[in-house]
């Protein structure tokens, strides 16, 4: 696993939880040093999009017990900037099966809705 996935699995604040509805969820909370914020920007740090997808990338590989490759991403919208020490909802709610996983996304945040995306993708061959 790389640096910056295992920062993201080490800033979860709860357990992964399931729902009956296909949904999973899990809460992170990223610091002021998290690697994520390195260089966007100075003075002035805010979560990068790709690291927003990333986690809901990161959830659905921990949940699942393998690697993923990413297919595609759809729909991203990014409504409200994730600052660090901010607790951060991120709900994966599968949508289909067969060849592809595919998952809508959300990023919550007190204020509301931060981030929705659908993200889907294949299982790696190498497992690596």
């Amino acid at each position: 696993m790389n640096k910056l996935k295992q920062e993201i699995v080490d800033s979860a604040v709860s357990r992964i939880e399931e729902s009956q509805m296909d949904t999973i969820k899990q809460r992170y909370r990223f610091g002021h040093d998290f690697i994520g914020f390195a260089g966007h920007f100075p003075g002035n740090p805010i979560l990068p999009a790709f690291v927003q997808i990333l986690i809901g990338m990161t959830l659905t590989e921990n949940h699942k017990g393998c690697r993923l490759e990413v297919a595609s991403v759809e729909k991203a919208k990014f409504h409200i900037p994730l600052l660090p020490e901010k607790e951060i909802e991120v709900e994966c709610c599968q949508r289909t099966m067969g060849e592809l996983w595919s998952y809508d996304v959300r990023l919550l945040v007190s204020e509301g809705l931060a981030a929705s995306y659908r993200i889907s993708f294949s299982v790696r061959e190498d497992g690596k």
